[in-house]
């Protein structure tokens, strides 16, 4: 019980000094330090709250935090004219509640040697005692102090009464024991009517049949499913056997398999067709099993009877509808190898059919540069020169798609990969590349992945450089490769701080030959649709968030 009032007046405690104390304090404009002690002494009582729930109870220590803080708060609360008084008369009246013997004489002469000496100090430096403002904030901190003060009787006496309560409890527990043993016997009993009565409408209200025989194998109970499968009322049924009630053929079945699980003691399923009073033939499945006495003797069957003719046929439909979908799975897989090899003649023809024209274009055109260039105007030689970078430039162009149409028949040969170490690779081949560009690479280290290593290393390096690339207009240009924090810990990203990009054309990012600049940046427009391509199939995703001048991040995701 001391326990419960304990955790009771910890919790009220930090409760009234938040909640009612504090905001009264605070209207009458009294000083602040004084609702600061307030809350500091409420977040211990707390403290103390949780103790109790854990079954630690401190009385003593809450005894000596209360009268710390009401000699703290003495002369700052008006003192003998303010409420503190009325909060000494708590910790007397409840001394006796929690504590025995010499130790609660002692801890009572505490309190009331302490709050002589507070008087005395009082008489003696009357200076000390800050004042209330007006008569009206007097009256309203007694107010307070009488409301908790009823209170804290209040919850006094309710723990008084309450022991009061359990002396007389025990006072009437031979009565009360005897009193409960009868209820309970009447309430078994009900009990077990009441199991009767469920186990009853169980059986009566189920769709399948349920049936007991006796070793005879007459019927010793029968639902209204069973009365329906038979089309017989429940007199012309019970103690009858199989013979009366179904055509020879099936009751010899019936007898015959009730026989083996009497000799054999174990559950059996078996399936027979029963024709209904209908006409009407149906396929059923009984479960049946042994019953048992109280001492184990085997005295007959039960069983349930279920109509699995729409479930039989279901199956069968479901069991053709499957062989369908092989079928068409195998026809479609024909019709996907067939297109990835016309795709590869097609590749393979990009490759070779088309470079051929492009080298002559590109070696003719070079070779009357060589030759004539001289003898042509400026115009003729421009154009030529013109001529030369697109056949180079058409010549990339089908290098990259022939790159992007590899990465998705290639096989996959999945191992552990370290972006970090590729990162910085791929970085130190740029900056070696472009010495005088002043680049920060910061680069987050053990960034592990499990994939391939040549497609995550082509995808880590078509990012890498694409933030090289469009950051080359910062004088200082910084690119990160990291992790995302938070529930995204498979998310990678690589960022810069170069041109960005508007979000309105994001959608176009990632696709073949889509680019969002123009000509002062050199690129095919593969780079990204080469990323896509490499990340799903690795089963992950891919996106990106970019704003205009202010640089772009990629984002992808690796299961």
């Amino acid at each position: 019980m001391e326990l419960v009032l304990f955790g009771v007046l910890c919790l009220m405690a930090a409760v009234v000094s938040l909640f009612v104390i504090m905001p009264a304090n605070y209207l009458q404009a009294l000083p602040p330090s004084i609702n600061v002690l307030l809350a500091l002494f409420a977040v211990l009582a707390l403290v103390l709250f949780r103790e109790s729930c854990r079954g630690r109870c401190h009385p003593k220590l809450l005894f000596y935090l209360l009268l710390a803080l009401l000699n703290l708060v003495w002369f700052p609360n008006g003192a003998s004219h303010g409420s503190i008084p009325f909060y000494f008369f708590c910790i007397v009246m409840y001394l006796p509640i929690f504590f025995r013997g010499r130790e609660r004489w002692v801890l009572v002469a505490i309190a009331i040697a302490d709050i002589i000496a507070l008087l005395v100090l009082e008489l003696c430096f009357p200076q000390w005692v800050v004042p209330f403002r007006s008569e009206t904030e007097r009256i309203a901190d007694h107010v307070v102090g009488l409301m908790v003060t009823a209170g804290a009787c209040t919850t006094m006496l309710w723990a008084l009464l309450r022991r009061y309560d359990q002396e007389q409890e025990r006072l009437v527990s031979v009565n009360d024991e005897l009193q409960r043993t009868l209820l309970e016997s009447a309430l078994v009993e009900g009990a077990l009517q009441q199991n009767r009565e469920v186990l009853n409408a169980v059986i009566e209200g189920t769709t399948d049949a349920v049936f007991v025989k006796d070793v005879n194998g007459r019927y010793l109970l029968f639902n209204k499913a069973s009365s329906q499968m038979t089309g017989k009322g429940l007199p012309e049924i019970l103690g009858k056997d199989d013979t009366e009630l179904f055509p020879s053929e099936v009751a010899q079945l019936v007898m015959e398999e009730d026989q083996r699980v009497l000799g054999s003691n174990v559950i059996r399923i078996v399936e027979h067709m029963l024709t209904l009073p209908n006409g009407e033939r149906i396929l059923v499945e009984s479960t049946k099993g042994p019953l048992h006495d109280k001492e184990g003797n085997v005295v007959g069957v039960f069983g349930i009877s279920r109509d699995i003719t729409q479930t039989r046929r279901m199956a069968e439909e479901l069991s053709l509808l499957n062989e369908e979908l092989e079928r068409r799975v195998i026809e479609r897989t024909a019709r996907l190898e067939a297109a990835m090899k016309e795709q590869e003649t097609f590749s393979y023809s990009v490759s070779h059919d088309l470079r051929g024209p492009l080298r002559h274009i590109n070696s003719y055109t070079s070779i009357v540069l060589e030759e004539y260039g001289s003898d042509l105007p400026p115009d003729g030689k421009q154009y030529l020169e013109r001529v030369c970078a697109s056949t180079r430039r058409m010549g990339t162009l089908i290098d990259d798609l022939l790159e992007l149409s590899r990465i998705g028949r290639s096989e996959l040969n999945k191992v552990p990969v370290n972006l970090s170490e590729v990162a910085c690779s791929i970085g130190s081949k740029l900056q070696d590349a472009e010495p005088r560009r002043r680049v920060e690479m910061l680069i987050e280290p053990d960034l592990e992945v499990h994939g391939d290593r040549g497609l995550l290393e082509q995808m880590l390096e078509n990012l890498v450089a694409n933030a090289w690339k469009y950051s080359s207009v910062r004088e200082l240009a910084r690119i990160e490769v990291g992790r995302s924090g938070g529930a995204m810990k498979d998310t990678f990203f690589v960022r810069d701080n170069g041109v960005g990009f508007d979000m309105a054309y994001q959608n176009k990012l990632f696709g073949a030959f889509q680019r969002l600049h123009g000509s002062e940046f050199e690129g095919t427009g593969i780079g990204l649709a080469t990323v896509k391509r490499i990340v799903e199939r690795h089963g992950g995703s891919v996106w990106a968030h970019g704003v205009v001048d202010e640089g772009a991040t990629v984002y992808f995701c690796l299961p």
